[in-house]
């Protein structure tokens, strides 16, 4: 879970000066934050925990401006307002529950974890695909606490491999993957090579999970513009692509936070995907609308910091 800057504001990112770095790790989401957070979660008072998160969500609101910007215009869709008042307000409580949601997942990754509630689905849809032998390609969305699920799922004993690009700040990269893979979660990084499909392929074979954050594109061969809150936006076949090749179900899967450190993991129906293009339309259609759904349900649980519809105006 990370706050997303566009591309123009990373021109300095791989500057091999000093300085460059420096900068970066004391930018706002770099590692110097980063790791100062962790032990706050890690080590803090229950007063830390509970109540900086939203007023820290609130001074980044105010300072970075394109993610506030960004953050607005896609509240403002989801939400159904006009009123920038209105969008802003529920820009700004985004925010805020982004950083609970952050919190509380350095707790869980950290050295002393604490209970977390979950709420079970009646059903495992994940569970009855494993049972088949051939893994499953589970799709969620930067909603809720997705992190906190993947644990869950390892420690129920269900190998999983969580695809993602590398992180926007350079200076998190090692740091985010190794905080992943402590907690038993395998990366899979989809912007390295090519060697990256075989890999998912292989993991599925091995029957295990492989995830994907179906609300990031990021410009990949393949994005497919599918109906999201009445306007075309932008999704990555390449989900829907793997899982057709290997014959594995797809299945969605969110995990809205209901309370202090209490969430739910909802496990949609599962989905296979035939070889004719049509039919994978079809089904990212479908998958969408159960992503739309869920993002209606818990509005400002659905954490996008750039204008997420091809061009929106920036508010």
């Amino acid at each position: 879970m990370t706050l997303e800057l566009p591309s123009d504001q990373l021109a300095g990112s791989a500057l091999p000066s000093c300085g460059a770095r420096l900068r970066q790790n004391l930018r706002f989401d770099g590692l110097w934050w980063r790791k100062l957070a962790a032990l706050s979660c890690g080590y803090g008072p229950e007063w830390v925990k509970r109540y900086l998160p939203a007023p820290t969500a609130a001074m980044i609101f105010v300072l970075v401006r394109l993610n506030r910007r960004g953050a607005i215009a896609n509240m403002a869709r989801v939400v159904g307002t006009t009123r920038r008042t209105e969008a802003t307000l529920a820009a700004l409580q985004m925010y805020a529950e982004f950083a609970r949601c952050m919190t509380e997942t350095m707790e869980y990754y950290g050295p002393s974890p604490p209970r977390i509630e979950v709420d079970l689905p009646k059903r495992d849809n994940v569970a009855d695909a494993l049972r088949e032998g051939r893994g499953a390609v589970i799709v969620t969305g930067h909603f809720g606490n997705w992190d906190i699920a993947a644990k869950i799922l390892h420690e129920c004993g269900r190998p999983i491999n969580v695809v993602m690009a590398h992180e926007v700040n350079t200076t998190t990269n090692q740091y985010v993957r190794a905080a992943h893979e402590r907690a038993g979660v395998q990366v899979i990084y989809s912007d390295t090579s090519v060697l990256s499909s075989l890999n998912m392929i292989r993991a599925l074979r091995r029957n295990e999970i492989v995830a994907f954050q179906l609300d990031r594109s990021l410009g990949a061969v393949g994005a497919r513009l599918v109906p999201f809150f009445g306007a075309p936006a932008s999704f990555p076949s390449g989900p829907f692509v793997l899982a057709r090749a290997a014959q594995a179900p797809l299945i969605p899967v969110f995990t809205p936070r209901l309370g202090t450190r209490h969430y739910a993991i909802r496990v949609g129906d599962r989905f296979s995907v035939p070889r004719e293009t049509r039919a994978l339309d079809r089904v990212m259609a479908e998958v969408v609308h159960i992503f739309e759904r869920t993002v209606r349900t818990f509005p400002t649980q659905w954490f996008q910091f750039a204008p997420f519809w091809p061009g929106a105006a920036e508010q």
